[in-house]
């Protein structure tokens, strides 16, 4: 019987050192992304599994959360209906933060293990990661948020992103807008290439002209800093914004400038976090609920960890729906 690969195995595919190895597990952020990506590339090569077994014995009543990124609305909420999901379970959350780094991810799921957590509820940084299953192949309970496509070894909890991008350019289409800028979060974020997807299809069908800028961060401030871009190419009928906070940050710089929302441009977000109703023109959005997809996903942990070997897994997929506020407007005809 092949030997399982261990740490010696995956520095000499990756040719590093046995430390950088172990960097990559427990510190990334002390080791180049080059070297970061070498050493994942080994790792999924060999199947390796860093400490799949050893579970404290204590079994402490956790369950971990790891997250793309710290304070964002969107996963605050997020965060807020997982732990109001496993409190009368008597199981408490842990957070941690990947960065949107996988490298950092898979150190977190590897100290998350190690710790013996009773579960683990991720938003992938990457669209599938490969060593979530050879996890999930060792027993250990993983859920998935925001991953679409069914995987019959652990629960999920999802929004039709495809289907949410569609209704966006489809509401701004009904208000008689022709010309919508769609602003995508960077080119690794997964749920923005779907919500692509339908975007472009309601363009076509509703004979939209659609520009597109790409964002580095889905951030508040990311959206101040890109509206004089914005403005300088010329201001379309309506921008439809990759999430709420980035909607927020462009709408409060066209209000420093003097431009008024929605009559100089409509402008949609993306999530319906919670304060997107009491910003200074309440925000028109997508709405992702995402206390409710926490809460769900919590749910299915939970029964999964109290269930027997007859659990079934569950695969939830939320329709997202238009809430109309007042940053999109009928467009006046000239």
């Amino acid at each position: 019987m092949q030997n399982k690969p261990n740490l010696r195995d995956v520095a000499k595919q990756a040719n590093v050192s046995v430390g950088t190895v172990s960097n990559v597990l427990n510190r990334p952020t002390h080791v180049s992304e080059g070297t970061r990506q070498r050493v994942r590339d080994a790792i999924d090569l060999l199947g390796f599994v860093p400490n799949a077994n050893l579970k404290s014995k204590k079994e402490p009543n956790i369950i971990g959360l790891i997250l793309p990124l710290g304070n964002n609305p969107f996963y605050e909420e997020l965060a807020q209906g997982i732990e109001d999901g496993v409190a009368k379970s008597g199981l408490r959350i842990l957070i941690g933060y990947s960065r949107e780094d996988e490298s950092i991810e898979l150190s977190l799921l590897n100290s998350m293990i190690e710790a013996g957590f009773k579960g683990i509820i991720v938003t992938p940084a990457g669209e599938r990661n490969q060593v979530f299953d050879r996890f999930i192949d060792k027993n250990v309970r993983v859920g998935f948020i925001s991953q679409t496509d069914d995987r019959i070894d652990q629960c999920s909890v999802a929004i039709d992103q495809v289907r949410g991008g569609y209704i966006g350019i489809e509401y701004l289409a009904k208000l008689g807008h022709k010309k919508i800028l769609w602003i995508s979060g960077p080119s690794h974020h997964h749920q923005s290439n779907q919500r692509f997807v339908g975007i472009s299809e309601a363009a076509r069908d509703f004979g939209i002209e659609l520009t597109v800028m790409s964002s580095p961060s889905l951030d508040f401030v990311t959206g101040e800093h890109m509206a004089p871009d914005i403005i300088e190419e010329g201001l379309p009928d309506a921008i439809f914004a990759g999430n709420d906070s980035l909607a927020l940050g462009i709408m409060n710089y066209l209000y420093k400038v003097g431009l008024k929302v929605p009559d100089d441009v409509s402008v949609i977000g993306y999530d319906n976090v919670s304060y997107a109703e009491s910003a200074l023109v309440p925000l028109t959005t997508v709405s992702q609920t995402p206390y409710q997809l926490g809460f769900m996903m919590a749910s299915q942990m939970v029964a999964e960890i109290q269930a027997k070997d007859d659990h079934i897994h569950q695969h939830v997929i939320f329709q997202p729906q238009i809430v109309e506020r007042a940053s999109a407007a009928q467009k006046i005809k000239t």
